[in-house]
């Protein structure tokens, strides 16, 4: 009996020990995300603000090549559009990398929850409590904090993107304009389409999480 309780007290210490260490990867996987993301907006949004600053609506709107005036290069609305489209596709990617890490965060986390509830039984409770449990989060928290941050942040950025093209002088006039107005459209789309990534993702929560009973 002696025997038995010094295994289990011996199993539960190497659960705790594997918490600590596994509290460390993450804080250091999420440093290293944070500054490769942070370079990655920061180069879009200075290649983004470049082109923008240096629209000229005078320009013809179809025009495809870059134009000088005084020696410095300007871009027609149609480059503008253009480039909005390759900034709003790239921080699409983004977010989709942030969702699936962020599932998978949870998915881990929930499954190291099961462990150590069949391990450590009723001290689960006293030693966690709610304060490490991956389930029954809503559609708004379903993703742990520095991944929801992030999402929200750069869906935030696409539609700044997205206002900043639509108030420009004479941009959203596609009379006669189909490849123009196409941009728009995929513009519109983008955005969209990283709501509903995020809308599926969550249906997966639920589903594989969420709504799961655990032992």
């Amino acid at each position: 009996m002696e025997t038995s309780n010094s295994v289990n007290m011996e199993t539960k210490e190497k659960i705790l020990e594997n918490l600590h260490s596994q509290f460390a990867e993450n804080q250091n996987h999420h440093q290293g995300l944070f500054i490769q993301f942070l370079v990655a907006l920061l180069a879009l949004f200075a290649g983004f603000g470049y082109v923008y600053t240096h629209t000229n609506p005078n320009i013809q709107y179809t025009q495809s090549f870059v134009q000088q005036v005084n020696e410095v290069d300007y871009f027609s609305n149609q480059t503008l559009l253009a480039t909005s489209v390759v900034v709003l596709a790239v921080l699409l990617l983004l977010n989709g990398i942030l969702i699936n890490q962020g599932y998978g965060f949870r998915r881990d986390q929930h499954l190291n929850m099961v462990i150590r509830k069949k391990y450590l039984g009723d001290d689960y409770e006293n030693v966690f409590g709610k304060l490490y449990n991956p389930d029954k989060k809503g559609f708004l928290d379903y993703l742990p904090n520095f991944y929801i941050i992030f999402f929200w942040f750069i869906l935030g950025f696409q539609i700044s993107v997205f206002i900043a093209i639509c108030s420009k002088e004479n941009l959203v006039n596609f009379a006669d304009k189909c490849f123009s107005l196409t941009l728009f459209i995929t513009d519109i789309i983008l955005i969209i389409l990283s709501l509903a990534f995020y809308s599926k993702t969550y249906c997966k929560y639920r589903l594989n999480l969420k709504d799961k009973k655990t032992a």
